[in-house]
């Protein structure tokens, strides 16, 4: 608990901005924080703020002064895990040696052009497994860190097509194996992202033990992304596993690059399919019939390009889900 104690210090003697980065490095200032909570919030009534839900008496609440009372944290509670990480992940080491992979010269045999899109679903019930591979252009912005690939496996560039979709089998599930988290995200002042903590309940409501929520982390970042941490925001010492910020911003940059790219290239082609219509445009224009809005189009679009501060969250348990494959809380598939 020396490491959840030094944490907590550190939180706390870090001092707060409020200048937005976003764009740039990817972190957030407390005011973004709580647009993205209130756009979750709106958009999966199943998240609430802390004010919200019946459980939480604010007497019990160690309140942050630079977040509003009643948005200190989101809570999302009884989230379903039916099966460990590792048994998730040897699923998946399974079906991916039945899938072929293919490399950039495969892709457009007929030479049809196919539309890009961004894959950001994590390891559900119902899954798309990814057939591309990380070549596609905007792959060379990941190539400082493993991490962040095998964060991003599940967000590639990708054709439409190229899915192939996998049912997971739960008729064997038991009781014994059955658990349920409580899922809490709060602002992490000294990365200035949000933070993850997550407390798990085993099929008969009693709380599980660090090492056993330790089993629903994927193997691969146990000993470097998880941590076990009491709750900072409540009073009493309720034990959980957080999930470690350092990596986060650089994640959201990653992928802010990597959608603007997808979406300036579907510009550029919609721009192309246009070029018919420009003479007609042109003449409609010289006639007055519709003022030069140009510049200003072209100014949107930039800013339209990528991911919007207030929907960070909705794209941050898109790559949690790498971290907790087997907790079933990505309910925000159509956020965005």
């Amino acid at each position: 608990m020396l490491r959840s104690t030094l944490s907590n210090w550190r939180e706390y003697l870090t001092p707060i901005t409020h200048k937005s980065t976003f764009l740039t490095t990817g972190q957030i200032t407390p005011e973004e924080f709580v647009q993205a909570g209130d756009y979750l919030v709106n958009m999966f009534p199943i998240w609430k703020w802390n004010d919200d839900d019946n459980d939480i008496n604010v007497n019990e609440l160690s309140l942050r002064d630079f977040l509003p009372d009643e948005k200190q944290f989101l809570v999302i509670r009884k989230v379903p895990c039916l099966e460990r990480a590792d048994d998730i992940m040897d699923f998946k080491d399974e079906r991916d040696e039945n899938v072929h992979v293919f490399d950039d010269d495969d892709d457009n045999e007929g030479g049809e052009e196919q539309e890009d899109t961004v894959n950001m679903t994590g390891y559900t019930t119902m899954q798309k497994l990814d057939r591309k591979t990380a070549k596609a252009q905007g792959s060379n912005l990941m190539d400082n860190s493993s991490d962040i690939d095998a964060m991003l496996q599940d967000m590639e560039i990708r054709d439409d097509d190229d899915d192939l979709e996998v049912t997971r089998n739960d008729d064997n599930i038991t009781n014994c194996k059955r658990r349920y988290y409580d899922l809490y995200i709060t602002y992490s002042t000294s990365y200035r992202v949000p933070k993850m903590y997550i407390v798990g309940f085993n099929g008969d409501g009693l709380p599980l033990t660090p090492k056993q929520m330790f089993e629903d982390i994927s193997p691969d970042y146990r000993s470097k992304t998880a941590t076990i941490e009491k709750l900072p925001f409540f009073k009493n010492s309720i034990p959980s596993v957080s999930i470690h910020p350092c990596k986060h911003a650089n994640v959201m940059k990653v992928l802010l690059d990597k959608v603007r790219i997808v979406n300036q290239r579907r510009r550029e082609e919609q721009n192309h399919n246009e070029k018919n219509d420009e003479l007609e445009k042109k003449e409609r224009e010289e006639e007055g019939q519709h003022p030069d809005k140009e510049g200003w189009e072209d100014l949107q679009d930039d800013i339209n390009d990528t991911i919007r501060a207030d929907q960070y969250l909705v794209v941050f348990l898109k790559f949690i889900t790498s971290v907790t494959p087997s907790i079933e809380h990505d309910y925000t598939m159509e956020g965005w």
